[in-house]
């Protein structure tokens, strides 16, 4: 049986680029869905 892990999910920016140019999250794009799942996560910019 797998143990579930409690560490916090990391997003990575790398050097020279924007958070906004990873992340694109245009709200056009989902139109009035809603998220299914939302969590913590670490944003790191080398």
């Amino acid at each position: 049986m797998k143990k579930k892990s409690n560490t916090v999910p990391e997003i990575v920016i790398p050097k020279g680029y924007e958070m906004d140019e990873i992340l694109d999250m245009g709200e056009d794009d989902f139109g009035d869905e809603q998220p299914i799942l939302t969590e913590e996560v670490k944003i790191r910019f080398e």
